[in-house]
């Protein structure tokens, strides 16, 4: 089998990936599999990379911060996929504070911070653009969830420009924009043409709960060919791509 792909369209663009950044294991609560299960889901479809990313300890139903802090205890490599050591972390409040402290996040290889309206609730656009702002200031952050959901509208412009110069990578979400709703794919496009306006990294993810999902990304890569997105600025189109990534910023990281 060859890796995960979307063929070619009218520009002749082929965005092949390599890696799936945002994945759930039975440690979130409300997801299905195991690591083991993952990675091997992984493995068949090709895949040379996934980050395990269980939702802080502030979802309903996740586990105990002393599950992250011991994520060492798996192998790097399972069944030859390499595993990275990760967290989705929740945004808490307007000032942008998450649900796992410095000593934790440093600790991990890979960081989401994303927004759940059952955490965070939706404030104004405004406030909104000043905690991601806050976000983009946060040198421990990797990757920003889902940035197209609905409730929390923000200054596009404004935030991607700085996104890009902080160095966060902007996650494309395959399930939150393609599966939610048509104002969320509407704005996940906007977005993707701002990260190719400036310059910024995506990365295309399936946010799969359950092993059969993994790497689960067809709508949004049809989305991406579609509006001419450059490869080069897809982080996951390449495993080495994102341990260059990861080793830049950790350089003990092995």
């Amino acid at each position: 089998m060859k890796p995960k792909t979307f063929g070619k369209g009218w520009s002749g663009i082929l965005i092949t990936l390599h890696a799936d950044l945002h994945t759930h294991t039975l440690a979130s609560g409300h997801a299905y599999s195991t690591i083991k299960e993952m990675a091997d889901a992984a493995r068949e479809k090709n895949l040379e990379l996934i980050a395990s990313t269980d939702h802080g300890t502030a979802m309903e139903g996740a586990c105990h911060r002393l599950y992250f802090w011991n994520l060492v205890a798996y192998p790097r490599k399972i069944g030859g996929v390499t595993v990275l050591r990760g967290i989705e972390a929740n945004v808490l409040n307007i000032d942008a504070g998450l649900d796992a402290d410095e000593r934790l996040l440093s600790r991990l290889d890979w960081v989401i911070a994303s927004l759940h309206e059952v955490i965070a609730p939706p404030l104004s656009p405004a406030a909104h653009t000043e905690l991601y702002l806050r976000l983009a200031d946060n040198p421990l952050v990797d990757m920003i969830g889902h940035p197209e959901t609905v409730a929390y509208p923000f200054d596009y412009e404004r935030v991607i420009r700085e996104f890009g110069v902080k160095g966060k990578i902007v996650e494309i979400n395959n399930y939150h924009a393609f599966h939610q709703s048509p104002k969320c794919a509407q704005n996940c496009e906007e977005i993707a043409r701002l990260c190719m306006k400036h310059g910024v990294s995506v990365a295309v993810n399936s946010d799969a709960h359950i092993c059969q999902r993994v790497g689960e990304t067809d709508l949004a890569l049809a989305m991406l060919e579609r509006i001419d997105f450059p490869e080069e600025l897809v982080l996951n189109a390449s495993a080495e791509r994102v341990l260059a990534h990861i080793r830049k910023k950790r350089p003990d990281f092995t």
